[in-house]
């Protein structure tokens, strides 16, 4: 349902040269309404600074395709809010940028001067915040009246949720390129091949997400949530077991579309998760210009001090008697998931009292041993929770139905 575009980084990529006014060609014609060659420029600048590809004639080409769809869309989209009287002013506009500038820990008023160091037109920025606006209040306009949900409905949805927090659940990132017959499909694999050499040269996939994904999802650059394994789609399932946490997926060919999935975070089952966790960590630091074998002595070091330590105290003691320079850290009690996922299932499969076996590290070998466990007690989903997660489902649907359907009965005329 949302496009809007997330200012995940600082553009240091110097200025890019503004079109001529001769580019005000016709790139595409829907229904009454045109898309010029000067707007599709503004919109190819803005989608490269903004999702960190070099803004040069190569990497135009490349993305021109997916550009110019995206922006068939949302003149589709306006249109269809002119037709039902949507309003959208220029206040609200300019709070939408004033919140992507907050989400994103930016000063107020850069988005702005961003966009004129880069000579790029404001109003490039505002037409698809104005676009996606509208389409979002139409949507809800439409469907929310006769929106109907069960209270079968929500009694399925409340068990789901309590189910999900006994399983592990997965942080992924999606980006989805649809397509609707054989001839897109393959325009669409090209597209996503495209993406991912970017990708693979450093791009920002939640700045891609935000410019390319034609998902709910793309709002919040590709972001899906914490999800379950059977929350997912089987073709994503099967994908999703043969990654790890910071791995990229090969395009998955969905119901939906292609989909390339970003697998960012795991985490235990909630009550597991919660639970307030005190732990010792040791680090055994490595020296400047550490040779393999002696970093292969300190890790011996470390796995007797690890055999040794019976508690907690014992193992800050051991350490410093065995290895003089060992730095010890006592944490608080903390919630198991503020740990990093990998640091996660170690502390949560340790028994109170045992050292880990020895970690290696960057800066040496690190100890770690739970000192403390305490169940905390979680908050359950109130039945308006249940009813908003709901409707934004089911309004997601309803978007892409009408977008579809838009697009079937529309007059569309490329002219590239």
């Amino acid at each position: 349902m949302y496009r809007f575009l997330m200012l995940v980084i600082l553009l240091t990529n110097g200025i890019v040269k503004a079109e001529p006014p001769s580019s005000s060609r016709i790139a595409a014609v829907v229904n009454k309404g045109i898309i010029t060659q000067a707007d599709l420029m503004n919109r190819l600048r803005l989608a490269t600074i903004t999702s960190g590809l070099e803004p040069n004639s190569q990497n135009f080409e490349k993305i021109k395709p997916q550009i110019l769809r995206i922006m068939i869309d949302e003149q589709l989209q306006f249109q269809a809010g002119q037709k039902y009287k949507i309003e959208i002013n220029q206040e609200q506009i300019k709070q939408a940028i004033s919140n992507l500038e907050e989400s994103n820990g930016m000063p107020k008023g850069s988005i702005a001067r961003m966009l004129k160091d880069n000579n790029i037109p404001l109003k490039s920025l505002e037409d698809q915040i104005h676009s996606n606006l509208i389409w979002v209040e139409l949507i809800r306009e439409k469907f929310t009246p006769t929106l109907q949900i069960a209270d079968w409905e929500i009694d399925q949805e409340l068990k789901l949720q309590k189910e999900r927090d006994t399983k592990t659940q997965h942080h992924l990132a999606e980006i989805v390129l649809p397509f609707d017959g054989p001839e897109q499909e393959e325009r669409v694999k090209s597209d996503l091949a495209n993406l991912i050499v970017e990708l693979e040269k450093g791009a920002h996939f939640s700045a891609l997400a935000q410019q390319f994904s034609q998902s709910a999802t793309s709002a919040q650059g590709g972001d899906m949530g914490w999800l379950t394994e059977d929350q997912l789609e089987l073709e994503v399932r099967e994908f999703l077991s043969h990654l790890q946490p910071g791995q990229l997926s090969q395009p998955i060919r969905t119901p939906r579309g292609y989909i390339l999935l970003a697998y960012l975070e795991k985490k235990l089952p909630t009550n597991d998760a919660q639970m307030l966790v005190k732990t010792q960590q040791v680090l055994l630091p490595f020296p400047k210009n550490v040779t393999e074998d002696v970093a292969r002595a300190i890790m011996v070091k470390a796995e007797e001090i690890s055999q040794e330590s019976k508690s907690c105290v014992d193992l800050e003691n051991i350490a410093k008697s065995k290895f003089p320079s060992s730095v010890s850290r006592m944490s608080k009690g903390e919630p198991l998931s503020n740990l990093p996922g990998p640091l996660q299932e170690i502390v949560h499969s340790l028994p109170l009292n045992q050292a880990s076996k020895p970690l290696l590290s960057n800066d040496g070998g690190v100890i770690i041993m739970v000192c403390e466990k305490k169940s905390q007690k979680v908050a359950e989903l109130k039945k308006e929770d249940i009813q908003a997660i709901i409707a934004e489902r089911k309004l997601s649907l309803l978007a892409r139905r009408e977008l579809r359907d838009l697009k079937r009965h529309a007059f569309i005329d490329v002219r590239m």
